[in-house]
């Protein structure tokens, strides 16, 4: 053989090297993905709950009625939309409407993990009146991510009594349960 010569190639361990370490990525690179997932989730969660508790803390506060909604930017109106930027704002004569930006009292605005479906039976929106009672408004807000994957898929309640609370897998399925016993669905 020639010294000048040389050969060029990859050896099989070298080869079964790379093939392993192309595994280990791939497999962290899905179990990241659900890691990334699921904390986009607690994260929008604990920003709800915090949103929805400050509205309510604000009627008491102030001894008037506060409004939650998506707003339609163009009449200032509640929306049905709930992909739209959510607004806690003062509403003294329950006229479910933004008239004033000083009424606001928080805005959340939507992020680009998940979608906020808002569920306040005929009503577009949540209202909480000076002693912080949600009576003529409860209902539920679902969040689900970009996949629409309902095992990562959160559910918030508000009572009557005006409180958010989270719903549970009762049945160990991976997914929340409504109201009525049911799997929430994207």
């Amino acid at each position: 053989m020639n010294e000048n010569s040389s050969q060029s190639g990859f050896t099989l361990i070298e080869l079964l090297i790379v093939i392993t370490l192309v595994a280990v990525l791939a497999a962290f690179s899905s179990s990241f993905s659900f890691l990334i997932t699921r904390s986009a989730a607690q994260s929008s969660q604990m920003e709800l709950i915090g949103f929805i508790n400050t509205a309510r803390t604000t009627a008491i506060m102030e001894s008037t009625n506060v409004t939650l909604c998506p707003i339609n930017t163009e009449n200032g109106k509640c929306s049905s939309d709930w992909s739209r930027d959510i607004i806690a704002f003062r509403d003294p004569n329950r006229s479910r409407q933004l008239v004033d930006i000083k009424q606001i009292v928080r805005t959340l605005q939507p992020n680009s993990n998940g979608v906020f479906y808002g569920n306040a039976g005929i009503r577009k929106y949540f209202g909480f009146r000076a002693t912080g009672i949600a009576k003529e408004a409860i209902g539920n807000i679902i969040w689900c991510p970009q996949d629409k994957s309902a095992e990562n898929a959160f559910q918030i309640r508000i009572n009557m009594g005006g409180r958010p609370r989270v719903a549970q897998d009762n049945d160990g399925d991976g997914v929340v349960e409504n109201s009525q016993g049911n799997p929430i669905s994207c």
